[in-house]
């Protein structure tokens, strides 16, 4: 059977839009991972942090459900994070640009009640690349 060609699941303008949105500059590496991956989900989906707390990925979210998050986070006052992916509660893996956290992983754990904004985000790992790397199948 034929093989079909795929579109992008994330343009060039979309970053641009986020990036403005945010007011933020998206380093490359997490454009390209976030443009491979999007709307996807993969067996490598469990995380666990150093306190040995399981984490896991349901899919990584499409640019609609990004911008969305980006538009919460902006009008609830919770700063600067770039959302890529959910649980399978529906909880959203961020990558934080806010200077306090920059670069860290976090989940934002919506719909929960918070003493203060910082309690909406639970620090899942200390940067993108040590999260995505350290995604497994299954976990021992």
């Amino acid at each position: 059977m034929r093989k079909l060609t795929l579109s992008g699941r994330f343009l060039p303008h979309q970053f641009i839009r986020i990036e403005n949105e945010i007011g933020i500059i998206i380093p490359h590496t997490i454009k390209d991972f976030i443009s491979e991956y999007a709307d996807l989900s993969t067996k490598e989906n469990k995380f666990i942090n150093n306190d040995g707390k399981l984490f896991e990925i349901s899919q990584f979210i499409t640019y609609r459900m990004m911008y969305d998050f980006i538009k919460e986070f902006k009008e609830e006052g919770l700063g600067k994070k770039l959302p890529f992916a959910i649980d399978n509660g529906g909880w959203v893996f961020c990558i934080s640009f806010d200077e306090e956290s920059m670069n860290k992983i976090l989940l934002y754990e919506m719909e929960m009640e918070w003493k203060t904004k910082n309690d909406a985000f639970e620090l899942v790992a200390n940067n993108f690349e040590d999260f995505i790397n350290g995604l497994q199948e299954k976990t021992v």
